[in-house]
């Protein structure tokens, strides 16, 4: 059975009804697989997963959960802003406690909280990071500190909403080389989805990419990278099968771009 099951989705806003984000999207999703929403910006990736995390509600289709209906939150899915989404008022430390209270209200705060260090280690953050409000961080420091929020309450599905796109180059390279390592590590991998316009970070993180079309948006493409195509920094623009790769990308992309285009001048 399939971890997550979606059919004839399609999504517009209550005070738009007539304009379609989403239309009729079909998609079936394994337990721990690292799929990237690949696409232009403003082509509804966002709002996809605003409907995974049950953020908002289909206009019409249904998405199911090993089986159920996927219906409101649920700490089953943890979700990664772009923009951190810490609380400013709170420490680093508050921030991950409070996700870990709602998870385990009944633990005694002490245990959390080194449930909380440790994960702040697992991202990287030194132990003095705890005490110190977002404002003091520096933005990898606040995403790593995100991170950990959200894998310290273990959930099985991990969302994940360009979190790396306000980063610097190489603050943003560390940040894709620790989400790899803490997946990859794992005895049970999560299942993780992750939004991104850049066809280089969805080939260096996913096994699988699923290509968004220009609004009323569908999966124009959907691929599965092979076990045995490795792809790193190092062979990403050397191996000729993942330039090819990259380069059917790509020209997905453009060739639904340019249809949108036409039809607009058509039109």
């Amino acid at each position: 059975m399939s971890e997550i099951k979606i059919t004839d989705l399609s999504f517009a806003y209550k005070d738009q009804p007539n304009r379609l984000i989403l239309k009729d999207i079909n998609v079936e999703v394994e337990h721990g697989e690292f799929v990237c929403l690949l696409g232009p910006s403003g082509c509804g990736k966002s709002t996809f997963l605003r409907l995974l995390a049950g953020l908002e509600d289909p206009t019409g289709g249904t998405l199911e959960m090993n089986g159920k209906p996927l219906k409101g939150s649920s700490l089953d899915r943890s979700v990664v802003f772009q923009d951190y989404g810490l609380f400013p008022w709170m420490t680093a430390g508050e921030n991950i406690m409070l996700a870990l209270q709602q998870k385990y209200p009944k633990k005694p705060k002490k245990e959390l909280k080194e449930v909380a260090l440790n994960m702040m280690k697992e991202v990287g953050l030194d132990e003095s990071v705890f005490k110190k409000l977002p404002k003091a961080l520096s933005g990898g420091m606040k995403q790593r500190c995100a991170i950990a929020r959200s894998l310290s309450i273990d959930p099985p599905i991990l969302l994940m909403d360009e979190p790396f796109g306000a980063l610097d180059a190489v603050t943003r390279a560390k940040l894709q080389d620790l989400l790899i390592s803490l997946w990859n590590h794992e005895e049970e991998k999560k299942t993780v989805f992750f939004v991104t316009h850049d066809v280089d970070e969805s080939m260096l993180l996913a096994n699988r990419i699923l290509v968004f079309g220009q609004s009323p948006s569908n999966i124009i493409y959907d691929k599965k990278i092979p076990e045995d195509l490795k792809i790193t920094r190092e062979t990403i623009f050397e191996n000729s099968k993942i330039l090819e790769l990259r380069n059917e990308l790509i020209n997905h992309i453009n060739r639904d771009v340019a249809d949108h285009t036409t039809i607009g001048q058509n039109g």
